[in-house]
């Protein structure tokens, strides 16, 4: 199949009109190609042309990675378009999870990427509370449980240690504050050295026992929580 001739009938189409309604702007020569974003090399199409158009570039350069991530993104909803009007089959959504699993095998990241990577990770744990760290850590440990994966065998424990090695690491165990259980009729049941804890022995969610410290709901798991004054 000549892929090169459909992609030119398809924008050579869209030149010769004016689309009325929703329309997407395609560049036919792709940015990652060393397309601009001049007129010239803008077109008017509708979504599902659009899609087309992409899947059709895929095809004509194989090797571009960056061609088959922005595919896998519209096939996904990624760009969060409400108006598309283009719906693929489960064979081609399928064919692009595929394709996009193999494209990532092995590709090795720049140090530039890695940085970058790195850097939006730690604003996103700066921006969560003590609470919320807590909480995705206790949720990770019930899937690890859940998956049977919470048993760390010989050789994740020597990899784990030669990758601390020479690492200071502080824990301040000040940061974890005491929480109180009490009955409805306001009696204290114990005390927890923290959220985690309370979680683990009394089987009770600790988003709710957060929530619920926090002044967000008024019990948890038929208790009522508090932190230590």
């Amino acid at each position: 199949m000549d892929y090169q001739k459909i992609y030119n009938q398809i924008i050579e189409r869209a030149k010769s009109r004016i689309l009325e309604g929703y329309k997407e702007k395609h560049h036919i020569l792709p940015r990652c190609l060393g397309g601009g974003d001049e007129g010239e090399n803008l077109v008017e199409l509708t979504a599902r042309e659009h899609f087309l158009c992409h899947m059709l570039l895929c095809e004509i350069y194989p090797n571009e990675n960056k061609l088959r991530h922005a595919l896998f993104l519209m096939s996904i909803g990624k760009q969060k378009v409400k108006e598309k009007t283009y719906v693929i089959s489960s064979r081609v959504y399928e064919r692009l999870k595929i394709e996009y699993s193999k494209m990532l095998t092995g590709v090795s990241q720049s140090e530039e990427t890695k940085k970058k990577k790195s850097k939006n990770m730690k604003k996103i744990w700066a921006s969560k509370s003590e609470e919320e760290m807590s909480e995705i850590g206790q949720k990770r440990w019930e899937t690890r449980k859940k998956n049977g994966t919470d048993k760390v065998t010989s050789e994740q424990a020597h990899n784990i240690s030669k990758a601390l090695k020479g690492r200071k690491i502080t824990w301040d165990r000040k940061r974890s504050k005491v929480i109180s259980q009490y009955d409805l009729e306001n009696n204290l049941i114990k005390e927890y050295k923290s959220q985690n804890q309370a979680s683990r022995e009394t089987g009770v969610r600790q988003g709710d026992i957060s929530a619920c410290c926090t002044g967000k709901q008024k019990t948890a798991g038929g208790y009522v929580w508090k932190f230590k004054k």
